[in-house]
């Protein structure tokens, strides 16, 4: 036996490898298991308050599949985060869950409607909450949406993660160790949604600086940060996400789920912009045209109540919790 061999030995360094890889999944796997940041099971073993997980997305459909099946549930993006579930269900009555997901996309709409339906969860009712650039045919898919197997149905039709898995992944771990410092240090740091999905609980708007906002929403279109809601060159809506929501409608015709569906408004400021501009305007035009062809439709946009009051408004993409209120009392009340 030489020095190289003898110093190197093959035996070794793989038994090594194997036992060092094997102690850190046990290990990931043991804190993602006890600390449990998706609520993937019922226990919560040290009866943490706040967890946390990366990314919204991975946090409500993880979430959502140890809870029971909602009567309402609502979809949408960040603007949806803001509607209370609470107030759904004193208009329709049963139980309601918050869905929404931060810029979401048509996909999203789709592909959450698609995951309750594999969980043999579907409501019935079903809330859209639709922002006008996600029927815009430059806007791709959202790059979390893309990432989630349970979500993405354009990649991962046939895919299924395994129970398990979930376990071992170093995001979960990531979210573990977030979660176990905030409850140790006594930070009490809030997640973004309760046990509804709302965010709305853990935000209080009416301390908000209203003028502070208003000059928050003009630097951010004199800085050209809402790019992705207007968009000069969007002259159209895309056919290929109006198919998709032809896929929701059929679905919940299927189904018997009642379909209620609104756009999400529009900064003020953000509204002028857009319908002064040809192209914008006739892709506004076009989308609130197709969504009035669903049967239970209720344009924001044209809610006075609503437009005359700026505290409804969240700097130049969100509205306050009143707001979804406003809009909720017209979308399911029959007048």
């Amino acid at each position: 036996m030489n020095f190289y061999t003898s110093i190197f030995k093959p035996k070794k360094w793989i038994i090594l490898f194997f036992t060092l890889s094997a102690i850190v999944s046990s290990l990931i796997f043991s804190v993602n298991f006890i600390v449990d940041p998706y609520n993937i099971t019922k226990h919560n073993i040290l009866h943490i308050k706040y967890k946390f997980a990366r990314d919204d997305r991975t946090e409500k459909t993880n979430y959502f599949t140890s809870l029971p099946k909602f009567d309402n549930i609502m979809i949408g993006s960040s603007r949806v985060y803001s509607i209370n579930p609470q107030t759904v269900s004193h208009l329709l009555g049963g139980t309601t869950y918050n869905f929404g997901v931060g810029t979401a996309t048509v996909e999203d709409h789709l592909g959450v409607l698609l995951y309750l339906q594999k969980q043999h969860k579907l409501p019935k009712n079903l809330i859209l909450g639709v922002d006008f650039y996600t029927f815009n045919p430059d806007i791709p898919p959202n790059k979390y949406f893309l990432a989630n197997k349970d979500l993405n149905f354009l990649s991962f039709s046939n895919y299924h993660e395994d129970y398990l898995a979930k376990f071992f992944s170093l995001d979960a771990f990531r979210a573990s160790f977030k979660t176990l410092n905030n409850h140790f240090s006594n930070k009490n740091e809030k997640p973004r949604f309760d046990a509804n999905g709302w965010a709305g609980a853990y935000e209080d708007y009416s301390k908000r600086d209203i003028i502070a906002d208003e000059i928050a929403t003009k630097k951010e279109l004199l800085e050209d940060k809402i790019l992705i809601y207007s968009n000069y060159t969007y002259s159209h809506i895309d056919p290929k996400r109006v198919d998709y929501y032809q896929k929701i409608k059929k679905i919940c015709k299927e189904n018997g789920i009642n379909l209620y569906i609104f756009p999400t408004p529009l900064n003020p400021i953000l509204l002028k912009v857009l319908n002064e501009n040809k192209s914008t305007n006739n892709a506004l035009k076009e989308f609130i045209a197709y969504l009035s062809t669903f049967d239970n439709f209720y344009n924001a946009y044209d809610d006075k109540v609503l437009y005359n009051d700026i505290r409804n408004f969240h700097g130049s993409t969100h509205t306050s919790t009143n707001a979804g209120d406003l809009i909720l009392q017209k979308l399911l009340v029959k007048h």
